[in-house]
């Protein structure tokens, strides 16, 4: 259904179910084996780029790039419908709110190959503070940054959902695993 683009799934934790059934409208679907950690995260992003750069047929004009806890929902598809350079899909954080509303999330991320030869790597990169103790910046404002400089402005079109776990406990409120303490910890409200 789309001949000219690559759909690259990072597996982390394995790819949900939603995802795997809305991924079978691709010719060219690969997962790629990857972690949650995110120097690692970051490393398997900039493999994913590279793989795509220097082995895809070049017919694959566009790279697709999901996360494993990513939902396609309707509105997914104007990603798909975007032809701006670099596009990705709004997401969200653990907090409920939009991810990275002031640049964009990468989790969902649209690149035409032109950007992705443009731009030197690595095209991700978790930075710290000077003396290591502190992340300054995530992966996705990174590359946002990167992206920006090169001349290629970074757009969102279209939106995802975003899987997250969450334990339900006895009260009126739910959380997210997230925001659990340790056994023994746990503060209900």
């Amino acid at each position: 259904m789309y001949p000219d683009i690559q759909l690259a799934i990072l597996a982390g934790r394995g790819v949900n179910p939603h995802l795997r059934r809305w991924a079978c409208r691709f010719d060219h679907c690969r997962v790629f084996a990857g972690s949650d950690l995110p120097d690692l995260l970051a490393c398997r992003r900039n493999a994913i780029f590279k793989w795509f750069r220097d082995e895809c047929p070049e017919e694959l004009a566009w790279l697709l790039m999901m996360d494993d806890d990513i939902v396609p929902v309707a509105e997914t598809e104007n990603l798909l419908l975007c032809d701006a350079d670099v596009v990705a899909a709004r997401a969200w954080a653990r907090t409920g709110r939009e991810a990275h509303s002031h640049t964009v999330s990468v989790s969902s991320l649209k690149v035409h190959r032109r950007a992705v030869r443009s731009v030197e790597p690595p095209w991700f990169r978790f930075t710290l503070s000077r003396d290591g103790t502190r992340r300054e910046m995530c992966e996705c404002q990174y590359f946002w940054r990167k992206f920006h400089r090169a001349g290629f402005t970074p757009v969102q079109a279209g939106a995802v959902g975003h899987r997250f776990p969450v334990t339900v406990l006895p009260g009126p409120a739910f959380r997210f695993d997230s925001e659990l303490q340790h056994a023994g910890q746990v503060q209900s409200e």
